[in-house]
């Protein structure tokens, strides 16, 4: 679990694993020990944690979700634009991704819902 997190955050970025590993101070031969299985330790967790802006949970999968900040997000394409790319990407899932999918839009409505009642609640 903790590898293809590991990996699939690195793609996030654009990057590869190692130059990711050599970025925060590691080497390749502790990149090789997680792709075979290896788990970091806590300080090597901690230091991921905070490159990749997600909890250590996440990383050991313990937590399904990445949390994002809404700050963190610049909107690149129009809302319309994002909406045709994500009908597009879900017509590729199969039937596993699609129920991922499902569950992350449920997870994210009621999360955006929850911070603009919260934010209304402020003002």
């Amino acid at each position: 679990m903790f590898w293809e997190r590991f990996y699939s955050l690195c793609l996030r970025m654009g990057k590869k694993p190692n130059p990711v590993g050599k970025e925060i101070g590691l080497s390749s031969g502790i990149i090789s020990k997680w792709k075979a299985g290896g788990i970091p330790n806590g300080e090597t967790l901690m230091r991921l944690s905070k490159y990749f802006n997600v909890s250590v949970d996440y990383l050991l999968g313990m937590s399904p979700t990445i949390e994002i900040k809404e700050t963190d997000i610049e909107p690149i394409l129009t809302e319309k634009e994002l909406k045709d790319q994500i009908i597009k990407n879900a017509n590729n899932l199969n039937s596993i991704g699609l129920s991922y999918l499902a569950e992350y839009s449920d997870y994210l409505s009621t999360k955006i819902k929850y911070l603009k009642d919260l934010s209304d609640d402020n003002n």
